[in-house]
């Protein structure tokens, strides 16, 4: 059982404000730094290519990096996408970066589903679960057996000894991502540790989640379950959701465009839809139909966000972690473009005026 909710960071390195890419991975690590010394649990790097959605290619080169200049904050894979890598040397990587950050790494993995990404790395998109399937089985193999020896569809090891091993025994907590929520019992039944976010699942998947489980002999309250969502925080509700605005709406923008319906197999109907709900929203949203106020105080989405003063986003965290039986918040703070000193405000009152209290309030329940 978990008596604390841990508090982290999700960055995907957006490129959307005009910077160079050397000054907006500069901002980036100079918030992960001060995470790190006001006492956040994680930060979460996202995986993402080919486009200024993300500019993470390599989470392993990154989070080397701040294991070196960080002394405890966890360093969280958010995720890895299975089906671009070799499992094998993915393996090895994080075997590796777990031994030089003294243990501090959190492994999330997920398939992925941004269709060009899958273009560029001239794999069908069609065959990401069954890639993703071999490779979870590759990995564990690699990190608790002297060998590994795997015949699979694409995959085909024999006698490969891997080292090194990882110093979290057997090894680093592992974490499934489900963007779907569709996917969230898939999670279960692989007894991992869930990432996921409230935007787009209900309290109903995570009960789901945590029966799954039990159903296989698990205790639930022993898998973390981490939710990411919007984070702003400001001393005047009004200007957090103003300055939080712009951002926010490049996000769901590009977002929508990297999602296009016509590019998913029928059996991903999900994102497709999702496609077209965010659209029309966007279309609403051009149009002055709805408000940006709107989305995220009352809206469908708006269980997702935590904008506003301290007093504001303390109460929906509460809900939030409540309602979802969270055992990690993931905030997503610095999007699509906010300025970097913005950013550092908000996560100042964040740590100071927000969560001593959450921590508090979970205790004493």
């Amino acid at each position: 059982m978990f008596n604390k909710i841990r508090v982290g960071l999700l960055h995907l390195f957006e490129s959307a404000e005009g910077k160079t890419e050397k000054e907006f991975y500069n901002e980036n690590i100079e918030i992960i730094e001060f995470a790190d010394a006001v006492g956040l649990d994680t930060a979460w790097f996202a995986e993402h290519h080919f486009s200024e959605y993300g500019v993470m290619p390599s989470i392993q080169v990154l989070s080397s990096f701040v294991a070196a200049r960080t002394k405890r904050i966890r360093l969280g894979s958010g995720v890895v996408v299975l089906p671009f890598h070799n499992p094998i040397r993915v393996a090895e990587e994080f075997a590796m970066l777990d031994i030089l950050s003294d243990g501090r790494v959190d492994f999330g993995v997920g398939r992925g589903y941004q269709p060009h990404e899958f273009e560029g790395y001239n794999i069908p998109i069609s065959e990401s679960r069954e890639r993703f399937e071999e490779m979870l089985q590759i990995i564990k193999m690699a990190w608790t057996e002297d060998e590994v020896n795997f015949h699979g569809k694409f995959f085909k090891f024999n006698k490969v000894k891997v080292r090194p091993k990882p110093l979290q025994k057997p090894y680093p907590p592992f974490f499934g991502a489900s963007f779907n929520p569709q996917t969230i019992k898939f999670q279960a039944q692989k007894k991992m540790n869930l990432l996921f976010t409230s935007l787009l699942a209900s309290p109903e998947n995570i009960n789901e989640y945590r029966q799954t489980l039990e159903n296989l002999g698990e205790n639930p309250d022993e898998y973390r379950i981490c939710s990411l969502v919007f984070v702003y925080v400001d001393e005047d509700r009004e200007r957090a959701i103003r300055d939080f605005e712009k951002p926010c709406m490049w996000y769901f923008r590009k977002f929508t465009q990297l999602i296009p319906a016509v590019k998913y197999p029928k059996s991903e109907d999900f994102y497709s839809n999702l496609h077209n709900i965010l659209s029309e929203y966007i279309k609403a949203y051009d149009n002055g139909k709805l408000t940006f106020k709107y989305t995220v105080e009352e809206g469908p989405f708006s269980h997702g966000f935590l904008v506003g003063d301290p007093d504001y986003v303390l109460e929906k965290m509460r809900s939030l972690a409540q309602n979802y039986k969270l055992t990690d918040i993931l905030c997503w703070t610095r999007l699509g473009g906010l300025d970097h000193k913005k950013v550092k405000r908000s996560m100042e009152l964040l740590c100071e005026k927000v969560l001593p209290r959450l921590n508090n309030s979970q205790n004493a329940q």
